[in-house]
């Protein structure tokens, strides 16, 4: 005799159905759920029932009425078709029954909770991800034939059945959990879980936890007179969470019910296997609901790891002035501009060339010898092409063509993506993955936007910010001493330096600020801040197109791409001379203001005359207000002073202007 399962089971299959073998309920095949090729030899499981996997590629989703009173399970029934519409279904063990639909995302197993409906456990549930139900068989407990009254399952694709949303499904949850309360009794209290949608919250995405976290958010979770089902599906997601690890963590939460047995507990653990679809966001989704608070317990463990940190860079520094006369100096990087184990900021307005200035400062260091006749100390580089890396190789090749160079396998490394660096999880994989990656640690790290790495964040929040340097001096000691180099913007006002909270200047050991001289391929590099030397004088260089053969692999006729090349002999001019009406006048006021109210400083690693931008813009406006009236003197002040300081007449920094001899 042909068995149930070798006769259904094909069939089904080239519907478009993923089945595994059942014995009662059970699916027995281990890995069941990543659908191994052992489910498809039919004559192996002649005994077996056919289980239904729901979830997959369709997003399959089964509503199982665990309901025998019949009057509740017929206005369950009714709330299926107002709710979620027209579906098959199957009937085992009447009044209860099973309904099938697709979803339109992925969905996790959802539930009711179990209600005492005339001494008879109720509930409602939605199978989703990582289930099954049994599709063809005999029932454990009648031992009848599971039956599909209306239509058969086997006559039905998947992609005909009717589709709902996961809002359908909770809204029709609600509805559940509204008639089985009107005629039941709620059985404890954990059994209101509802961990179903993925993005429902951002928790339940999380399934790998951390022991402190999964033990601290066990604490909040009742575990008195629980139904089994939430004592197992408990187990399920501390095992998805911590692996075998969990164990210990299991038998503490059990031991807090009064039906806890030591032998039925592990051999509860003991079966579950291939958990992918529950785990440490489930358990914190769950206890919150009782007043956990996972951001608390994160925080206090970054509070604790920060203090560590704390203690950790004092233990052993404080030091003799002979000690710190026996210090070595700082190592350069690339000689008198950059050095090592410092915080670099790239910054300009738009069209800057700043991504080149980095690419072309990662590349020289990569390859070694000179940076436009600075000394280079090579290494490793990391490139964090945040803003895509689609030009990155086209823009390397023509520097290695400019410089008459070819890729030999230098250590130059390219993440195509942006990284959150303001956040730990993300920091670490960095961490482990360069490590697992590059042969040795990067010497320099060069992260190519501070914009699409900052996670969202406020720039100019003093915490966000704060979070941002600290990530960057993480990646720095992980790295054993690297140069971390941020490519950023200007503010609007250019005057004001670098985008974002002024912490940033603080923590910078090297600023380098890009200026495009209007209407032509010249940019000025100016050093605006240098922690540990002397500021250089601005560099000036040019832009230039080069021709990229055809034939290299990547593009079959020719390219073109930017290379810098040094300016050795820049132009001089009268700066004074090319002055605006404007900017002659507001110049001559600043030069009053200084003269007038200006004191000394220590402003921008120097003892400089200031005068605080407040008064700055008061002088100013006494010789532009019949110009340009109240409304466009802003605007024209910023104008001018932006001007001026390209020229390099004045200097701005921290809210003070001053003039330079």
């Amino acid at each position: 005799m042909t068995s149930r399962y070798a006769k259904h089971g094909p069939a089904l299959v080239a519907a478009g159905y993923d089945i595994t073998p059942v014995t009662g309920k059970r699916a027995y095949l281990s890995g069941w759920t990543d659908r191994p090729p052992e489910a498809l030899d039919y004559d192996a499981h002649a005994s077996a029932s056919i289980g239904v996997l729901t979830g997959g590629a369709h997003n399959l989703v089964a509503v199982d009425i665990d309901v025998l009173d019949p009057f509740t399970e017929g206005q369950i029934e009714t709330l299926i078709g107002d709710e979620l519409g027209e579906a098959p279904r199957r009937v085992g063990n009447a009044p209860k029954s099973l309904f099938l639909f697709r979803c339109t995302e992925p969905f996790l197993k959802t539930r009711t909770g179990v209600y005492d409906i005339d001494g008879d456990d109720s509930a409602v549930e939605i199978l989703g991800e990582g289930q099954q139900f049994v599709a063809s068989g005999i029932h454990p407990d009648t031992h009848q034939l599971y039956r599909w009254p209306d239509d058969r399952l086997i006559d039905l694709t998947p992609g005909e059945l009717t589709a709902v949303t996961p809002e359908q499904l909770h809204t029709f949850l609600d509805g559940c959990r509204n008639i089985l309360g009107r005629v039941g009794t709620l059985k404890g209290r954990v059994s209101e879980r509802k961990p179903a949608v993925n993005g429902t919250s951002l928790m339940l995405k999380e399934l790998d936890g951390e022991m402190r976290e999964i033990d601290a958010a066990l604490a909040f979770l009742p575990n008195n007179d629980e139904h089994y089902d939430d004592w197992i599906g408990t187990l399920h997601a501390i095992k998805g969470a911590l692996g075998d690890d969990g164990r210990e963590l299991a038998h503490r939460w059990s031991r807090r019910s009064e039906k806890y047995d030591e032998a039925e507990t592990d051999r509860a653990w003991d079966s579950i296997k291939n958990v992918k679809h529950i785990g440490a966001g489930s358990i914190y989704h769950w206890a919150q609901q009782y007043g956990f608070n996972l951001r608390d317990i994160r925080d206090e463990a970054k509070e604790e790891v920060k203090q560590e940190a704390a203690q950790e860079a004092v233990k052993g520094r404080i030091l003799s002035l002979g000690q710190l006369a026996s210090l070595p100096p700082p190592t350069p990087l690339v000689d008198g501009l950059i050095f090592r184990n410092t915080l670099v900021n790239v910054f300009g307005p738009p069209a800057s060339f700043k991504s080149f200035l980095a690419l072309d400062i990662g590349l020289s260091v990569a390859h070694g010898g000179s940076w436009h006749g600075r000394q280079v100390h090579s290494g490793p580089v990391l490139y964090i092409a945040g803003e895509g890396a689609a030009g990155i190789r086209k823009r390397a090749s023509a520097w290695m063509m400019n410089q008459g160079v070819s890729d030999n396998g230098e250590p130059f490394f390219v993440l195509p993506q942006a990284v959150n660096i303001r956040d730990d999880a993300e920091v670490d994989a960095l961490i482990a993955e360069a490590g697992e990656t590059m042969p040795r640690p990067p010497t320099l790290v060069i992260i190519d936007t501070l914009a699409r790495s900052f996670g969202g964040g406020d720039e100019n929040s003093n915490v966000d910010m704060g979070e941002f340097i600290m990530q960057c001096d993480r990646i720095k000691t992980a790295f054993d001493g690297a140069t971390v180099m941020i490519v950023h913007h200007s503010g609007k006002d250019t005057t004001r330096g670098a985008r974002g909270h002024s912490s940033l200047y603080g923590a910078v050991d090297t600023e380098l600020e890009l200026k495009r001289s209007q209407g032509s391929d010249s940019v000025t590099i100016r050093n605006s801040k240098q922690k540990d030397a002397e500021e250089t004088d601005g560099i000036r260089m040019t832009a230039r197109v080069v021709t990229l053969p055809p034939g290299d692999g990547l593009w079959l006729e020719e390219e073109t791409s930017i290379v810098l090349d040094y300016d050795e002999a820049p132009e001089t001019v009268d700066r004074e001379r090319r002055l605006g009406g404007n900017q002659r006048a507001i110049m001559q006021q600043i030069e009053r203001a200084i003269e007038q109210m200006g004191e000394m400083k220590h402003v921008d690693g120097r003892e400089r005359m200031v005068i605080s931008a407040e008064t700055a813009r008061t002088f100013a406006y006494m010789v532009i207000e019949k110009t340009a009236g109240k409304d466009r003197r802003s605007e024209t002040f910023n104008r001018a002073v932006t001007t001026l300081r390209d020229r390099g007449m004045i200097g701005f920094y921290n809210q003070f202007y001053w003039v330079n001899k």
